[in-house]
């Protein structure tokens, strides 16, 4: 019978496992200096991606015990930054944003999260960052207020007339919508990942950092508010503390991770508790059933 798993990543390539949020074990270490960005599931596995030197870093479990691991040649420019999952395949989002002109935006996809096909160049000055998929698409935001769509991960759409004031930190996909979530309470909606709603902003300074469509309602994260929603559009604020910088859902509880190396558990997104303190910074987190 498949079982939930929740996994968190980090610094020093610190890997943890958890089937409730709760108790955090099978802990796993890399090498110091390697550093776990994106967690993602997928094909029955959990995925994590980073850096170490020039080269990508890439693991993935089917259990949260044992690990396969590898490397991606990364030239020091080509780092994967974001990390997906739909159509079968794990969508990596990379590129370059110090470089001047053009982040050099490329993806790569995988199976099982090790072996990986690319960097495919694609098109655009500003990478994207963070993607869902639903409705038969990739929808993906990133620098400058870039938003695009792909089917298939290699081939995207941007939506038009992208302005840094809209820039999405993190997107999810639920109820036949996508929504978008940034700085200042910003919100924002679309159906095809290329024609967006106008935007909707909070307070100054309520920065939402996640997303998640959690059985029946999106559930926007920021650090001192929360918004909830049954359909992208209208949005009831929760005042919060101590809101995680990364948050998965899963088996009908929120986890998220926050600075530093803090893991954290709420049945509501609202309400958070400490539930494991790390030495090293975990800054992804993510849910699947495994076997």
């Amino acid at each position: 019978m498949p079982r939930p798993l929740f996994i968190a990543a980090g610094q020093d390539g610190v890997r943890l496992a958890s089937a409730d949020g709760v108790t955090w074990a099978d802990r796993q270490a890399g090498r110091e200096g390697e550093t776990y960005r994106a967690a993602a599931a997928g094909n029955g596995l959990l995925v994590a991606v980073g850096s170490y030197g020039g080269d990508n870093i890439l693991a993935a479990t089917a259990d949260g015990r044992a690990w396969r691991t590898g490397k991606h040649e990364a030239k020091y420019v080509q780092y994967l930054r974001g990390l997906a999952f739909g159509n079968g395949s794990f969508l990596g989002l990379g590129g370059d944003p110090g470089s001047v002109g053009s982040s050099k935006p490329f993806v790569m996809l995988s199976k099982d999260g090790v072996a990986w096909d690319g960097p495919h160049d694609i098109p655009g000055r500003h990478i994207l960052r963070r993607a869902a998929w639903g409705a038969g698409r990739f929808v993906a935001v990133g620098d400058r207020g870039r938003r695009a769509a792909s089917p298939d991960g290699r081939t995207w759409t941007d939506a038009a007339e992208a302005r840094a004031l809209d820039t999405l930190v993190d997107v999810a996909f639920g109820a036949g919508v996508f929504v978008g979530v940034g700085l200042h309470g910003l919100r924002m909606t679309s159906a095809d990942g290329v024609t967006w709603s106008e935007p909707v902003r909070g307070e100054e300074g309520e920065h939402l950092n996640s997303v998640v469509f959690a059985a029946d309602r999106f559930v926007a994260i920021g650090a001192t508010a929360t918004y909830t929603s049954a359909d992208g559009r209208r949005w009831e604020r929760h005042a919060a503390e101590n809101g995680p910088q990364a948050a998965a859902f899963g088996h009908g509880v929120f986890v998220g991770a926050s600075w530093r190396g803090r893991l954290m558990r709420s049945e509501d997104g609202v309400r958070w508790r400490e539930t494991h303190k790390s030495d090293q910074h975990l800054g992804a987190v993510a849910f699947g059933m495994v076997n």
